[in-house]
């Protein structure tokens, strides 16, 4: 009995050394094996250290009830101080592991959530906000200026003649002129604007804290600034231009009403050439409110 019992506990150690060396000679010779693998096989060599330190004190202690080991050492290994030195060592090596998976682990998660929620949030090709996302920046806008009675003005922008772009020059150079007109929209904006992709050929652009007025001015030079853009066609310099509506919360109730200002003000651009920019206005007429729109540019 006091054989076999020393058999087996021999064979598992020996198990754990084989263990504990080949994560040790893999970890260290295999280059491929990087990051969260690396942290898994010290995880595993912590571990195995800690159960060959446990396993052979206990092996040692009660060996020495089956005559493998001298009687004086058993006594000595028996005191409860030193039988619960393991499990000292025990919890040790959890803290050191948990230590480290949390120091490996946890940033890499938050970082990794941080680009889920980039991707979720942004348009691919153009980098700026998706509908979704710009329209949820819209809604917190929209009700810090009504809360606080700030001006707020939307740009909605169309390119025109689009569909000749694609089928003249193909949907490859559609995409760099999409991407172009982008380009401008974040460099014209400042630091508090908000610009996204609604869809297609189509942006949009808040602006907080500014008078329809003000947007006009920024909403002119940015038509300008596209206007004079090139665009690589195969050889051939490609030039676009926008049509822009432009409505002011001053003249809407709600977000919804505010899109559909800066939409009617966009389809009279278009309605009335192309290349300019729209105001949605609402003016005073002999029987009340009535909707007022002042064209530009072009």
């Amino acid at each position: 009995m006091a054989t076999t019992a020393a058999i087996l506990y021999w064979i598992i150690v020996t198990i754990w050394v084989l263990v504990l060396g080949c994560t040790l000679r893999y970890g260290t010779t295999k280059s491929v094996v990087i990051g969260s693998a690396r942290v898994l096989l010290l995880v595993v060599a912590l571990d195995t250290v800690r159960d060959i330190i446990e396993n052979v004190y206990f092996g040692m202690y009660f060996g020495s009830q089956y005559g493998l080991f001298d009687k004086g050492i058993g006594s000595v290994l028996g005191q409860p101080l030193l039988l619960m030195l393991p499990k000292f060592l025990n919890i040790a090596a959890g803290l050191a592991v948990l230590f480290i998976l949390l120091l490996s682990w946890f940033p890499k998660a938050l970082q990794e959530r941080s680009k889920l929620n980039v991707l979720a949030s942004t348009d691919g090709m153009t980098q700026l906000n998706n509908r979704r996302q710009f329209d949820l920046l819209a809604l917190a806008e929209f009700e810090r200026a009504v809360r606080y009675a700030r001006p707020l003005s939307l740009l909605i922008i169309d390119i025109d003649h689009f569909k000749a772009v694609n089928d003249r020059f193909g949907h490859g150079v559609g995409d760099r002129v999409i991407i172009d007109v982008a380009m401008l929209c974040r460099r014209s904006m400042r630091g508090n604007d908000i610009a996204g992709r609604l869809g297609g050929e189509e942006f949009g652009i808040l602006l907080p804290e500014t008078h329809a007025d003000e947007a006009l001015v920024f909403a002119e030079r940015l038509r300008a600034e596209v206007a004079a853009l090139e665009t690589d066609a195969g050889g051939e310099r490609l030039t676009v231009t926008i049509s822009m509506g432009l409505a002011s919360r001053e003249d809407a109730s709600t977000l919804e009403q505010l899109y559909k200002h800066a939409d009617v003000a966009l389809y009279e651009a278009k309605h009335a050439g192309r290349n300019r920019v729209c105001m949605h206005q609402v003016a005073l007429a002999a029987d009340g409110l009535a909707d007022k729109l002042v064209v530009a540019g072009g």
